[in-house]
C-alpha cells in the first residue's frame, strides 16, 4: 500500500501564486506529476469504453437488436454512484493484494463512461437516412460496408460527442479517486480540506475544472477533422 504525501501550503500563499509557483510543478509531489496521473487514469478508461461500445452499439442499431434490453442495462450503470462502486471495491482490491488503485476506481469510471458513449453511438446509427443504407444496399455493398461505409461514416459527428461528453465527464470525476488513497489532482482539495487550506482547495478545483475544459476543447476540435470529407461538406452546405 502506497502512502501518498500531502501538499502542505502555508495558508497565507494566495492561489495564483501558488499556481504559477515552479516549485508548485517541478517533483515527484507536484502538480505536472498529479496532473500526468490524471490524464493517464481517464485516458485509458475513456478509450477502453469507446472500442468496447461503439462496435458493440453499433452493431446492434444496424441489426436493431437487443435495443429495449441493453439500452436499460447501460443506462442503469448511471443511476449508480461512482463513489460508492469505487468504495465498495476498494476492500475487495486490498483483501485480493492489490492496493487502493487503480482498479476500484478505473472500474468505478469505466461504469460511469460507457452510458454516453453506448447510447449516442446506437442513436446515431439507427437515425441514419434509411435512403443512403437502402442505397448502398442497392449498390450491392454488403452489410459490414453498409455499417462502416454509410451508417458508421454518417454518424461519426455524434459518436464523438457521446465521447466527448463521456470524457469531461471521467475528467471531472476522477478526483474522488484522492479521497479513496489515491494520487491525481483530486489531492490537492482532498490536502486543503485536511488542512483546513481554503486557498488549496480552490487551487485543486481550478486545475480539475481547466482540465476538463481543455479536454472537452480537444475533442471538439477532434470533431471537427475526423468527419469524412463528404459529410462534412454535406454538414457544411446544411447551415448556409
Amino acid at each position: 500500500m502506497t502512502v501518498i504525501a500531502q501538499a502542505a501550503v502555508p495558508r497565507d500563499v494566495g492561489v495564483f501564486e501558488w499556481l504559477f509557483d515552479p516549485d508548485s510543478w517541478a517533483g515527484t509531489d507536484g502538480i505536472l506529476s498529479s496532473l500526468a496521473d490524471t490524464v493517464i487514469l481517464c485516458a485509458i478508461v475513456v478509450v477502453v469504453a469507446t472500442i468496447t461500445m461503439v462496435p458493440l452499439a453499433s452493431w446492434l442499431a444496424h441489426t436493431r437488436r437487443g435495443e429495449v434490453s441493453v439500452s436499460w442495462l447501460v443506462t442503469l450503470s448511471r443511476a449508480i454512484p461512482t463513489f460508492a462502486v469505487a468504495g465498495l471495491l476498494v476492500p475487495i482490491s486490498l483483501r485480493s493484494g492489490w492496493g487502493f488503485e487503480p482498479w476500484p476506481i478505473f472500474i468505478a469510471l469505466l461504469l460511469l463512461a460507457l452510458p454516453p458513449i453506448f447510447l449516442n453511438t446506437y442513436t446515431a446509427i439507427q437515425q441514419v437516412d434509411p435512403g443512403a443504407v437502402d442505397a448502398a444496399r442497392a449498390m450491392g455493398y454488403s452489410e459490414t460496408e453498409v455499417l462502416f461505409r454509410v451508417e458508421l461514416a454518417l454518424a461519426t459527428s455524434v459518436i464523438l460527442a457521446g465521447v466527448r461528453v463521456a470524457a469531461v465527464t471521467v475528467v471531472a470525476t476522477e478526483p474522488i479517486r484522492a479521497f479513496l488513497g489515491g494520487d491525481g489532482l483530486g489531492r490537492y482539495v482532498r490536502d486543503g480540506l485536511g488542512q483546513n487550506n481554503d486557498g488549496l482547495v480552490i487551487a485543486g478545483a481550478i486545475l480539475i475544472a481547466g482540465l476538463a475544459g481543455l479536454t472537452a476543447l480537444s475533442f471538439r476540435s477532434v470533431e471537427r477533422f475526423a468527419l469524412p470529407d463528404g459529410v462534412r461538406r454535406l454538414a457544411t452546405t446544411a447551415t448556409r
